[in-house]
């Protein structure tokens, strides 16, 4: 993935060129007060999405095609038991936007002057992306699942799902390592963590375990607080997301039988992301 070569590039340099400043004078001072220090911290997260293109097919049919919506739809459910006058976009692919506001974690953790060890909890949320906001009343949000290998056949051989977001709660365990440089109130760290997301694809939910790493600087204000600047990568483990609850087509009322009944549908999208993180840590 290109988001993880960049961010192990990004690594080993900074590692390279902050350690000729590195003094383990600080640390052996230290010695004389091994006891570590419980701390929390809290930070925000502005990330870009680095997603795969996702597929989607119903588990108890053969899905031959996916359809979106038309670009100018008008927001009206199509008048009879024919869809293909709405969901006209064949090979429909939903993409997510990046992440600039809603993206925050907290920490709790144990430091032992260098050493720390913490259990992290984030959120973030990716909105489904509105290719140059070109598709009118939200169209962008709707795909249909189709047997048929084009949209003439209609709503009976089709059912549908809404994709509004994809929300991914991490729950990581993370060991960290800051540097002490002599003299100096900033401390250069780097942390790789594993875990479980809680990933929310089209309103279900799965499971999945994960990985991170952090590298960045912080800067003391006393010894009981400190501010961080730093980038981050994450990547899920598995790209298969399934128990998605599908709908049937928009049809009008008087049509509604005909629509084939919902079910379940599984999607298969890679999830990797990465991004800057600023917040503080307190001691106690």
């Amino acid at each position: 993935m290109n988001c993880k070569k960049i961010f192990i590039t990004s690594t080993l340099i900074s590692l390279v060129s902050f350690l000729p400043g590195v003094s383990f004078s600080d640390v052996i001072q230290e010695e004389n007060n091994p006891v570590g220090s419980v701390y929390i911290s809290a930070k925000y997260m502005p990330t870009a999405s680095h997603f795969g293109k996702m597929s989607i097919k119903e588990d108890s049919r053969d899905t031959k095609a996916v359809f979106g919506l038309k670009k100018d739809w008008d927001g009206v459910k199509t008048p009879s038991g024919n869809t293909n006058s709405i969901f006209t976009e064949k090979d429909y692919s939903f993409k997510y936007e990046n992440n600039p506001f809603l993206g925050f974690a907290g920490a709790v953790g144990y430091s032992m002057n260098g050493p720390r060890i913490e259990f992290e909890v984030s959120y973030e949320t990716f909105d489904v992306k509105n290719p140059g906001g070109n598709y009118k009343n939200d169209a962008h949000m709707y795909c249909a699942l189709d047997t048929a290998s084009s949209s003439t056949a209609g709503a009976t051989t089709s059912v549908m799902v809404k994709n509004e977001n994809l929300t991914d709660i991490s729950l990581m365990l993370n060991a960290c390592y800051d540097i002490m440089l002599d003299g100096m109130p900033v401390s250069p760290y780097v942390c790789a963590g594993i875990g479980t997301d809680l990933v929310s694809v089209i309103n279900a939910t799965n499971p999945k375990l994960s990985y991170q790493g952090k590298l960045g600087i912080s800067y003391s204000i006393n010894p009981e607080a400190s501010i961080f600047i730093g980038g981050h990568f994450h990547r899920v483990i598995g790209n298969e997301f399934k128990d998605i609850a599908t709908s049937k087509v928009f049809t009008s009322s008087g049509n509604a039988s005909s629509a084939v009944s919902p079910g379940f549908a599984s999607a298969i999208l890679d999830v990797c992301h990465f991004g800057i993180e600023i917040g503080g840590r307190f001691v106690f």
